[in-house]
């Protein structure tokens, strides 16, 4: 159980429509590739190349096209030498010409591109050379170039940061989610990923997540409409809330969304024969008592009376 996905702006150039065939079929596959660039915060570059599905008659970007692009990745373990794979998602240019000097100037200030993972920690977690940065390695694996490829991100959040100081590092090979930003390389070779957010111990069962719900039977406050109210429904208000109600004109479409309301005795309701409920739901009605309207036995509300 893992995937990555990286989102942002990137640059392209050089493309070329590059034809594939899959093993044991003959017919073909059209992708467009282009070189790019993944930038950090730190100002580091890493070689990166995109590849996207492309229809035959589709046409080539121009060089330095700026677009906006969601992909999966596959990271090369002697990154930065080695070119970072990305596998298209979507790809959406930035409209404009790329050859005036404006083009640059209506695209969101974003070059940083923003990466989410689901994957295993591989290491224990270790403090870095500013005393107050922790980084531990996150692998996960994804569908790039018609493979299964493993990718190895080294995740870090400083704890000097009042979000993060009282955030615990993840155990060994456990499963996390991750959204954060590329932020340099590192010593030893490797994609620094910068956290934004963590989830740790993804796919454990929670002993107090995992207790019984309330049933839709039992009490809670009307506050929140849970529904939407369907056309040709009449407007009551709530006796204790204040609130306008929806409360359906047939005895079959009366709303039940508000359950912590006391039920009308039994008495009351049996005196009122469907016919006689269908034609008093009106607002105008004696049937409306404080603002109560009233509705077929065993499925009254409010504490209404005998007209």
């Amino acid at each position: 159980m893992s995937a990555t996905i990286v989102f942002g702006f990137f640059a392209l150039a050089n493309g070329e429509r590059v034809k594939t065939f899959r093993a044991g079929s003959s017919t073909a596959t059209y992708h467009c590739v282009y070189e790019t660039t993944i930038q950090c915060t730190s100002g580091m570059l890493f070689p990166a190349v995109l590849r996207v599905y492309s229809p035959f008659n589709d046409v080539l970007l121009a060089d330095n096209s700026v677009a906006f692009v969601s992909v999966k990745i596959a990271v090369p373990a002697n990154v930065p030498h080695d070119a970072v794979l990305l596998e298209g998602i979507y790809v959406v240019p930035v409209p404009g010409d790329v050859n005036t000097e404006d083009y640059e100037r209506h695209i969101p200030d974003f070059p940083h591109p923003m990466i989410v993972g689901l994957g295993s920690v591989t290491s224990q977690a270790k403090t870095l050379c500013d005393g107050t940065s922790k980084a531990f390695d996150v692998v996960s694996t994804d569908y790039v170039r018609d493979a299964r490829m493993a990718s190895t991100v080294c995740c870090v959040f400083d704890t000097a940061r009042p979000r993060w100081s009282k955030t615990p590092v993840p155990n060994q090979n456990t499963v996390v989610f991750y959204v954060g930003r590329f932020a340099d390389a590192m010593t030893l070779g490797g994609l620094q990923v910068e956290l934004e957010s963590i989830a740790l111990n993804v796919g454990v069962v929670d002993a107090k997540s995992s207790a019984a719900t309330p049933s839709s039977s039992s009490s809670k406050k009307c506050k929140f409409m849970a529904f939407v109210p369907k056309e040709g429904d009449h407007a009551a208000t709530h006796p204790e809330t204040g609130r306008a109600e929806q409360v359906a004109s047939s005895s079959s479409n009366v709303s039940a969304t508000n359950d912590h309301c006391e039920l009308a005795s039994s008495t009351t309701a049996t005196h009122h024969s469907p016919r006689s409920v269908s034609r008093s739901m009106t607002p105008t009605d004696d049937s409306i008592v404080k603002g109560v309207v009233a509705v077929p036995a065993g499925r009254a509300r409010g504490k209404g009376r005998r007209p």
